[in-house]
């Protein structure tokens, strides 16, 4: 094996805190895919017990989750204790290219050869109604109180260990839109049916109350198109999904490739490091 793969991941290049985040900026896509990876293995070793994890997808996913299954198998991580789930999901098949199902699968749980007991996807081929009501079920079955009885078909806000989210240009999260915030807020369900404005429009998605509820939220942001949006959302003057998942948690992790130091100086009530 080269020097090359035998380096450490790179440290971020700078973090910035403010009141509710840190934000961890790179120089590179790979350098921010790479120290994830890295931050993930910590993570897991560190709680070393059963997690739930939620996953999502966009552009970022497919290197982030590359780079999270090279490196758990090299450092010969035991995931047999991990639950995965899905923050949402296009109402697709599983075998269709825009599938969050079929890209996790691919680059993180098969080459992690995570059991199908471990899996709990949003079922994707089946109407965008039923596929909702399906994934509620399976919610209520997986995260139900023990001391709950089987009638009881309430479910309290599911509790997830860690949410591994992206953000798009417009600022939505998960498949959470802007265009969507008004209604999607007022709802109670901890998952539920939408159409975006982009596409595939039928999908499902985990609540804001879910994604707020997390234990731990990592927000991978990379590509063109973002910087605007993010910086807008980290000081709170924009009405985005984004916005209003920092605005409402107490601590959330944003790692970014974005060119976010050359306007440091901007960000309100901030400390950095180097």
């Amino acid at each position: 094996m080269s020097d090359a793969q035998n380096k450490e991941p790179t440290p971020p290049r700078r973090i910035w805190k403010t009141n509710h985040c840190a934000i961890n900026a790179f120089a590179s896509a790979n350098e921010l895919a790479s120290t994830v990876a890295k931050q993930w293995i910590q993570f897991i070793r560190h709680e070393n017990r059963p997690l739930s994890i939620a996953l999502s997808g966009g552009r970022i996913a497919r290197p982030l989750f590359s780079q999270i299954s090279r490196q758990t198998l090299r450092a010969q991580l035991d995931c047999s204790q991990l639950r995965f789930f899905w923050a949402d999901e296009r109402c697709v098949p599983s075998d269709h290219p825009a599938s969050n199902f079929l890209l996790a699968q691919k680059h993180l749980l098969q080459p992690l050869n995570i059991d199908k007991q471990q899996q709990f996807p949003f079922i994707g081929s089946l109407p965008p109604k039923v596929m909702a009501e399906r994934g509620l079920q399976m919610l209520l079955t997986v995260f139900r109180n023990p001391n709950q009885t089987s009638k009881d078909k309430t479910l309290t806000t599911p509790i997830f260990d860690l949410a591994l989210l992206g953000m798009g240009e417009d600022g939505h999260i998960a498949s959470l839109f802007p265009e969507n915030m008004e209604t999607d807020l007022r709802r109670k369900e901890a998952c539920f049916n939408v159409t975006a404005g982009k596409p595939p429009p039928h999908r499902v998605t985990l609540s804001y109350n879910v994604l707020t509820a997390a234990k731990e939220a990592w927000i991978i942001v990379s590509g063109q198109g973002k910087t605007k949006t993010l910086l807008q959302a980290i000081q709170n003057q924009n009405n985005t999904p984004i916005r209003h998942l920092l605005s409402c948690r107490q601590s959330t992790q944003i790692f970014t490739d974005l060119p976010l130091a050359r306007t440091k100086d901007k960000h309100p009530h901030q400390t950095q490091e180097k």
